[in-house]
């Protein structure tokens, strides 16, 4: 994916969620098909996000990918 394809796939994304990515230590090229929209717990102050919990509020975030 080049920077103009991920503008315009990021123009079709809900404008008010929060953006989060997996943590990861390699690289690879992204792909439309990587991003998706999860529902996830709140983050906490230090910035990490645990994944869904039945006994917690979620929050909508578009989630980049990681490991």
């Amino acid at each position: 994916m080049i920077v103009s394809e991920l503008i315009e796939l990021l123009k079709k994304q809900p404008q008010d969620i929060k953006v989060a990515y997996r943590k990861h230590s390699e690289q690879c090229l992204l792909n439309e098909k990587d991003i998706d929209i999860f529902e996830l717990c709140p983050a906490r102050p230090d910035g990490w996000i645990q994944n869904y919990r039945p006994d917690v509020l979620t929050e909508t975030y578009l989630l980049l990918p990681g490991n």
